[in-house]
């Protein structure tokens, strides 16, 4: 009777341990605060979302009896965020994964795996050009959940119909502007000069029209040392760029204007247009006092390309090399990004479009307008590796601010790429 009494007791006690030994804590890491579900919502949004989704989630895996998320930092430092976390030996098992460091370096860098096989189960799932933003040297390394953004010219329409121009197809019919907004004391276009990062999406979308659009394969060519940034095309896609300036449409003060003031400058109606993205709508519709629209890059005339917009989607989950629960990872992603909990996710950023299809974007006649210029094309920086991606700023802003000529800029941004060439730089390691 006394062994029996120990057996039982030994059962007993097995059965009260053992889910403890077999629950699973799941860590969701973000490089920066941008980094989090319904990305620049309200704290209390962010954490209604996170906390809804988590709970569905383990409902499905009792096994995961907690969720921990970690988000904090700036965009600029994310990647050492990241890089010391995984040094450190702290858990990381997804990754809300932003897809320009997914391109530049953490795939690159093997900070994450690959989830091509996850992605084969969600086929249909997502919006043209979506998972094309995840994939780096042949293999997807994220699985989109994301708002889509494209790059666009906002207007002010009352001032466009002061000077008797609607949103303008060509650079020629901008230009025709000029002499209009002149006498009114207009600024035609303001920047963000001051964010250096800001300046090559000039750059970016004259190449694509003087590369027939295959401004990718060009690129691409240059970082593999058979075509330079010197060529032809590149250096007509800096003069158009540097043209705006010179023309008198870009305002020659940008470059002392940071995001804020730039804003400030076009609310008050001191500028007519600014070049910027879709993620500025929730600003625009919050702070401007008139009415406004939006337009694409325009048209040059004799050029082999059309205008594009560049973006798409922005954001998606990884899993990190370090995870100890890579297949957990995985179903948390797979759960995730599944059409009720993307919409749910999604929803509070009110995005143009997704990179989901049957996840729809907003209805406004602004977003329906935007939606048009889908599918976007992959930022360039996206596959400039990091430390070119500096140069060709800190070029193509002192170009746009007179301090360099476009031959200059091109230079500047062909020595570094010989240099880092010279230092063992590939293209795809």
């Amino acid at each position: 009777m006394r062994q029996q009494s120990i057996f039982a007791t030994l059962a007993l006690t097995t059965a009260l341990i053992a889910p403890q030994l077999s629950a699973k804590e799941l860590h969701v890491f973000g490089p920066s605060t941008w980094d989090t579900f319904a990305a620049g919502s309200p704290e209390e949004v962010v954490k209604k979302v996170t906390d809804d989704l988590d709970a569905k989630f383990m409902a499905k895996f009792p096994e995961v009896t907690k969720i921990s998320h970690d988000a904090r930092g700036t965009v600029s430092d994310g990647l050492s965020r990241l890089r010391n976390a995984q040094l450190a030996g702290d858990p990381i098992d997804v990754i809300v994964c932003a897809a320009n460091p997914v391109n530049t370096s953490y795939a690159r860098l093997g900070l994450i795996r690959p989830v091509d096989a996850l992605v084969e189960h969600m086929k249909g799932r997502f919006t043209p050009g979506s998972v094309e933003n995840f994939t780096v040297g042949g293999k997807i390394w994220g699985v989109p959940l994301s708002a889509v953004n494209v790059t666009t010219f906002f207007y002010n329409k009352e001032l466009f119909k002061e000077a008797g121009l609607g949103p303008p197809k060509t650079y020629a019919d901008f230009l025709a502007a000029v002499p209009k907004f002149k006498e009114m004391g207009i600024i035609p276009v303001v920047h963000q000069g001051k964010n250096a990062w800001m300046w090559p999406l000039y750059y970016m979308s004259s190449l694509a029209e003087t590369t027939g659009n295959k401004q990718v394969e060009f690129v691409e060519s240059v970082l593999k040392g058979s075509a330079k940034f010197t060529d032809p095309a590149s250096l007509k896609a800096l003069q158009l760029s540097r043209k705006w300036v010179d023309d008198g449409l870009v305002d020659p003060q940008s470059n002392e204007l940071d995001e804020d003031a730039m804003k400030s400058v076009f609310y008050s109606g001191r500028a007519a247009s600014y070049f910027g993205a879709s993620w500025d709508l929730p600003a625009i519709k919050a702070n401007a006092p008139f009415e406004w629209g939006v337009f694409r890059f325009p048209q040059y005339e004799g050029e082999p390309g059309h205008s594009v917009a560049f973006g798409g989607a922005e954001s998606g989950l990884c899993i990190s090399s370090t995870s100890k629960e890579p297949r957990l990872a995985g179903e948390y992603i797979k759960f995730a990004a599944e059409d009720a909990q993307a919409a749910d996710l999604l929803a509070p950023v009110a995005p143009i479009a997704t990179s989901h299809v049957g996840v729809a974007g907003s209805t406004d006649e602004v977003s329906k307008d935007l939606q048009t210029y889908l599918p976007a094309d992959k930022f360039l920086d996206w596959i400039w590796p990091r430390e070119l991606t500096e140069t060709i700023q800190r070029s193509v802003q002192s170009m746009m601010g007179g301090e360099a000529t476009p031959e200059q800029a091109a230079e500047q941004m062909q020595a570094k790429l010989d240099s880092m060439i010279s230092s063992g730089y590939g293209f795809g390691n």
